[in-house]
């Protein structure tokens, strides 16, 4: 009912959070219809509708909440009335709903509910609307910590529990699988997102406007805001992760398919901090130094360098130490050479025992064999404990059972030793592939290493040196020979034929091997 003094004008606010919601019985339509109703029925005029449509009420942060607030107090002496359905429509925070009121009362307005028509500007009236809004905002609070509950479990499942990201598309999930797939219309565009920023060669605006040229378009056929592209490149679901964006130091393997490596998500990462990509340094073989790298320096461990140096006639080829500190190797290439050579005769069996090499080389072979079997289950179960202990400790932090702080530590711990197995698992995979070629090897043996060395072409010749000594060889300014490494192939093949008197004994080679 119209009161004294009261301008007879309403507005009428509608709202809905989903799109669920927008096709129920609270739908806009239907809002508005019972608002109009209840002005008609108590003599308002309604004067405008400002309709919010997919807003929460949980913040006051909504387009025509605030448009509808500014035209109430640009037409005050017009405006007597706010009109919501309920009071949820306006709020689901009892501070924001107190303040609302508060707001529209110093300008002389009133709000009406048309579910609540207790709420005035008595007490009983004041404290009714206290308790609707405080029953509103239990209701929001509660369906939040259910619904963080709910991803909390998706995400420790590797699901992806929000609207798909560009590129990708929301399917209905069964326990076990995904929820998101790519998109086969725009995930080649995304894919080639990543990799254009990757080279570095272009600027983030230019690669929005080239894939956008190419097609690339938001599931609302709109062209992607530079906001929405600087988003998409820094999502670690492209390459296979679940990350919430309220944790952000925590992934979760997903269950989906990957559009891009990790490798190149890492790079784009780098890329956008502005540094660099940084490439693994190539050392260069120059086919005129082969033993350039492979020799270093027997007294302070450097890679020797090789080059032609200039003379007063001519250019001479040497050797020589790069540390500028050390320096006590320096030689031409034709003495290390000649020695190296010298070396790799000393390795030639003994003539009278050859046809028994093949089977002193199974047996080196088959220790090896054993031994990388051996390396490699020990390796990959402590990598699989590893990482399951991660998991768990994952799951403690996602059911806040450790503080953030403790969780850090703890996993920035477990990460630096999966990243040590990975290490060592990797160079038993590598000597694994070393051995895969030991049968060329022995027969390369049979027909004299060091001829074969010296004729053989670049790539060969770094072949039988890092198969023989696998972390390379020194040599000392005294001119010997120095093998660091007790497990080279070298010294497994002297130990396994020492008692056959299958090889020369090296003597000159330091450590000098038994006769």
């Amino acid at each position: 009912m119209v009161e004294r003094d009261r301008p007879s004008g309403a507005v009428i606010y509608v709202r809905v959070s989903t799109e669920e919601q927008a096709a129920g019985p609270l739908n806009l339509e239907n809002q508005e219809k019972r608002c109009r109703r209840y002005c008609e029925q108590n003599g308002f005029a309604v004067i405008q509708v400002f309709v919010d449509p997919g807003k929460s009420a949980r913040s006051t942060d909504r387009p025509q909440f605030q448009e509808m607030l500014a035209f109430c107090k640009k037409h005050r002496h017009e405006v007597g009335y706010v009109v919501v359905q309920d009071l949820s429509r306006l709020a689901r925070n009892n501070q924001h709903q107190a303040e609302t009121i508060n707001q529209l009362c110093l300008q002389g307005i009133r709000l009406c509910s048309t579910y609540e028509s207790n709420i005035d500007e008595t007490a009983a009236g004041k404290l009714a609307a206290n308790m609707y809004g405080s029953i509103n905002q239990y209701f929001s609070d509660s369906l939040s910590e259910k619904m963080q509950d709910v991803t909390r479990a998706s995400v420790i499942a590797g699901r992806f529990p929000w609207p798909a990201p560009i590129g990708y598309q929301n399917i209905p999930s069964s326990n076990g699988h995904s929820n998101i797939v790519p998109d086969e219309t725009r995930a080649p565009f995304v894919r080639r997102a990543f990799e254009l920023v990757a080279s570095g060669l272009y600027s983030k605006a230019a690669v929005r406007e080239m894939v956008t040229e190419l097609g690339l378009r938001t599931r609302k056929g709109k062209k992607l805001s530079p906001q929405t592209f600087d988003a998409m490149l820094t999502k670690p679901v492209y390459c296979g992760w679940v990350a919430p964006p309220s944790m952000p130091d925590v992934r979760v393997k997903g269950l989906h398919e990957p559009l891009i490596s990790e490798d190149l998500f890492n790079t784009v990462q780098r890329v956008l901090s502005g540094k660099k990509t940084i490439a693994a340094p190539k050392k260069k073989h120059n086919p005129n130094f082969p033993l350039k790298w492979f020799v270093k320096c027997g007294e302070c461990g450097t890679p020797l360098t090789g080059a032609f140096v200039k003379g007063r006639s001519r250019k001479y080829p040497r050797y020589w130490c790069r540390n500028k500190s050390c320096r006590k190797v320096s030689l031409s290439k034709a003495t290390l050479e000649s020695e190296f050579l010298r070396l790799l005769r000393r390795l030639q069996p003994n003539r009278s025992t050859v046809s028994s090499f093949p089977r002193i080389a199974g047996k080196v072979w088959a220790k090896k064999q054993g031994d990388i079997e051996a390396e490699t289950k020990r390796c990959t179960s402590k990598l699989e404990e590893l990482r399951y202990l991660k998991s768990q400790l994952l799951r403690d932090k996602l059911r806040r059972e450790i503080s953030s702080a403790d969780y850090q530590e703890e996993n920035a711990k477990l990460v630096e030793e999966i990243a040590i197995v990975e290490q060592q698992l990797e160079g038993v995979s590598s000597n694994k592939a070393s051995l895969d070629s030991f049968v060329r090897f022995a027969e390369l043996m049979l027909a004299n290493v060091a001829t074969a060395w010296e004729k053989a072409k670049p790539e060969q010749r770094m072949r039988v040196q890092n198969l023989l000594f696998p972390g390379g060889i020194r040599y000392s300014g005294a001119g010997n020979f120095l093998n660091p490494s007790s497990s080279s192939l070298f010294n497994m093949l002297e130990e396994m034929s020492s008692e056959e008197g299958m090889l020369a004994s090296p003597t000159g080679f330091e450590p000098v091997l038994p006769p």
